[in-house]
């Protein structure tokens, strides 16, 4: 869901379905958009009751006391709804790489008194996570929009705890938003691929609960 912005204005992650101007590959990342745009569209009530937040954070089967990442967290709409189910032992790193997404969900959690939720500014090629304390690292329509999607595995596979899990949902390459830009686009066979070589391995799939061609998968430590 929430997009993950490594650079303005060259970079917008998430919400694959607005994504439509590339920018050139480079060190940059994939899309443009202003982030005040973003946050007015993702915030809209219709699009957030379409995103099944409460299903999707039941797949994960957070537990009280948890730490959660959410990598792109964006305007912080998982974000916000994972500190719930943690609850006051638990915390959420919520990371994005665009200073003004930071800076909205720290006005969101001043206004409604939570204190469970860090905002993070992650760099390009590293989520910059303050300890190596993670039980769950979260993607929701991020990953297909970072450029080098196996260098930032591979960055973040260390801030996850030996037993924890990092789940990754994408849209299906072929009929997704994104079925005419190769550029943006993430298999299933390549995510497995990704993850085998940061030590990882499918352990469940989130399916069943999108009706647009969503798919979802968390993987363990093999």
């Amino acid at each position: 869901m929430p997009p993950y912005r490594h650079a303005r204005p060259v970079v917008c992650l998430g919400v694959s379905l607005f994504c439509l101007i590339l920018a050139p590959l480079s060190a940059r990342q994939l899309g443009s958009r202003p982030t005040s745009d973003w946050i007015t569209m993702m915030e809209r009530p219709e699009r957030v009751a379409g995103l099944k937040v409460d299903e999707i954070i039941g797949r994960l089967n957070l537990k009280p006391g948890e730490v959660v990442a959410d990598i792109g967290a964006g305007p912080g709409i998982f974000s916000l709804a994972m500190a719930r189910v943690v609850g006051p032992k638990g915390k959420v790193y919520a990371e994005d790489v665009d200073q003004a997404f930071v800076d909205h969900i720290n006005g969101k959690l001043k206004d409604n008194h939570i204190t469970n939720v860090q905002p993070i500014l992650g760099i390009f090629t590293d989520p910059k996570l303050p300890a190596r304390d993670v039980d769950v690292a979260f993607f929701h329509d991020v990953l297909h929009h970072i450029e080098d999607r196996t260098g930032f595995l591979k960055a973040l596979a260390p801030y996850v705890k030996r037993d924890g899990r990092i789940a990754i949902i994408e849209y299906d390459a072929l009929t997704g938003p994104h079925k005419a830009q190769p550029a943006l686009q993430v298999t299933r066979a390549q995510l497995d691929a990704w993850m085998a070589d940061i030590g990882f391995k499918p352990v469940q799939q989130i399916d069943g609960l999108f009706t647009d061609p969503r798919w979802g998968v968390i993987y363990g430590r093999k």
